[in-house]
C-alpha cells in the first residue's frame, strides 16, 4: 500500500483519487471505525485524510487483517479504498467465502497460473471478475449479481438495454406459412 499515490485523479500517476462527496467520505470513515469496533486489526491506513492531503475528500488506503466473513466490513460494499484480508485454508474455502455475500459487483483473482485463475473466476458469483489486475475494458459488460443490481452497462449487453424488442405474429389461412419475426425494433 505504501507506493499508492493519493491525489488528483486527473494526474495519471495517481492511484487513489478523492471520494465523490463529504457524504461518501463520512460513510467510508464510518466503515473504518466499524472495522476497529468489530475487532479487525488495522495493518495500514486508518481514519482521516492521508498525510499531505489537508483538503478534499481523500481517504487513506486502508487494510484490515484479522477479518472474518461475519464482520460488516467484510460483507458490505464500502466503495472506498478499504481492503479486508480474510484467511482461508484451501481454494474451496476461499470460493465459499467470496460467494458468501448478498453482493456481487466485481471480484478479483490473482494467480501465476492464468488458466487456473479462469477456472476459479468461473465459480465466483460476480458480474465481473478481474484476473491479475487486468485493465478496464469498456466493451465488456459491467453490472452486478445479487443485490449489486441487475442489468449491464457497456458492450453489446449494455446497448441491448436501450433497445425495445418487438415480435410480429401473423396467422394465415390453412395451407399458408405462418411467419414469426422478432428482434430489436429501434434504439
Amino acid at each position: 500500500m505504501q507506493p499508492l499515490k493519493v491525489g488528483d485523479s486527473a494526474d495519471p500517476s495517481v492511484n487513489v483519487g478523492p471520494m465523490v462527496s463529504q457524504k461518501q467520505w463520512d460513510r467510508v470513515q464510518g466503515y473504518i471505525q466499524l472495522g476497529l469496533e468489530e475487532g479487525a486489526e488495522l495493518l495500514v491506513g486508518g481514519e482521516g485524510r492521508p498525510r499531505g492531503q489537508d483538503r478534499g475528500w481523500f481517504v487513506q488506503p486502508t487494510v484490515f487483517t484479522g477479518v472474518n466473513n461475519d464482520m460488516r466490513i467484510a460483507r458490505e460494499e464500502i466503495f472506498g479504498p478499504v481492503l479486508c484480508v480474510i484467511p482461508y485454508d484451501d481454494e474451496e474455502e476461499a470460493i465459499t467465502i467470496a460467494n458468501d455475500t448478498p453482493y456481487g459487483l466485481q471480484a478479483y483473482v490473482e494467480s501465476a497460473d492464468v488458466a487456473h485463475a479462469r477456472q476459479v473466476a468461473e465459480r465466483l458469483e460476480s458480474g465481473r471478475v478481474v484476473i491479475n489486475g487486468a485493465p478496464h475494458e469498456p466493451l465488456a459488460p459491467f453490472g452486478g449479481f445479487k443485490q449489486s443490481g441487475i442489468g449491464r452497462e457497456y458492450g453489446r449487453y449494455g446497448l441491448e438495454a436501450h433497445l425495445e424488442a418487438r415480435a410480429i405474429l401473423a396467422d394465415f389461412p390453412r395451407g399458408r406459412a405462418r411467419t414469426v419475426r422478432s428482434g430489436p425494433a429501434k434504439a
